[in-house]
């Protein structure tokens, strides 16, 4: 046996889902207006993870369970990795909130399941969270970035719209819709709400604010 070929049985092969894990950046480049934090969510790792996934050939699915524990209801995301050298499971678990002001159980049952998966996603891939409470800002990013007045907000809130009924409207005329009764509306805020935790700070500000407006036709 050459020495070359000694050498190279001597090399500790990498496994791939350690090699993912290793390349694998997610960093926390959203910054919310409204909570004033930054943050990262299970949309920005997922999106972090498809180019890795598709370089080495692995395959990442997700199933979805509820649970009750002591009265309380639990999502549980259930992430399932596969390679072709190994298949692992982990599962990622978020209680619901018994009440969140300006949520109803949709939106709720939406943003908990959100947080299960980037909760299975962290532990599958090894994502340092301690520093990433979603309802905290870090220091840095408040000495970083000047905190925005109400009058700015507002502004911000006003102008902001959404693609909705074959047009782009104002997010404070599908609100006031939705206040006014109309189900297509309170169905699209949902989840709309439930995408991303901008959306949802956003929908409570205006809320907050009484800043929908009311009686308008959008969609048509």
């Amino acid at each position: 046996m050459t020495e070359a070929k000694k050498e190279k049985e001597k090399k500790v092969k990498v496994p791939i889902l350690t090699q993912i894990q290793n390349e694998l950046k997610a960093p926390k480049n959203q910054w919310n207006d409204f909570g004033h934090y930054k943050y990262r969510n299970a949309e920005d790792i997922e999106s972090a993870l498809k180019p890795l996934l598709a370089k080495y050939g692995a395959q990442l699915t997700f199933d979805e369970e509820y649970r009750e524990v002591g009265g309380r209801i639990y999502a549980v995301e259930i992430a399932t990795y596969k390679d072709s050298e190994q298949e692992v499971t982990v599962k990622g678990w978020a209680r619901e909130a018994e009440h969140k002001k300006s949520m109803d159980e949709s939106q709720i049952s939406g943003s908990t399941s959100s947080y299960a998966i980037k909760y299975a996603l962290g532990k599958l891939f090894l994502i340092d969270d301690t520093k990433d409470a979603d309802s905290q800002k870090p220091e840095t990013a408040q000495k970083s970035k000047k905190k925005p007045t109400k009058s700015e907000l507002i502004t911000v809130a006003k102008e902001r719209r959404a693609q909705y009924g074959g047009g782009k409207e104002l997010v404070t005329d599908i609100v006031g819709l939705e206040m006014d009764g109309d189900m297509q509306a309170r169905t699209f805020l949902n989840g709309w709400c439930a995408k991303n935790p901008k959306n949802q700070a956003l929908y409570t500000f205006i809320k907050k604010n009484n800043l929908a407006t009311h009686g308008m036709k959008v969609g048509a």
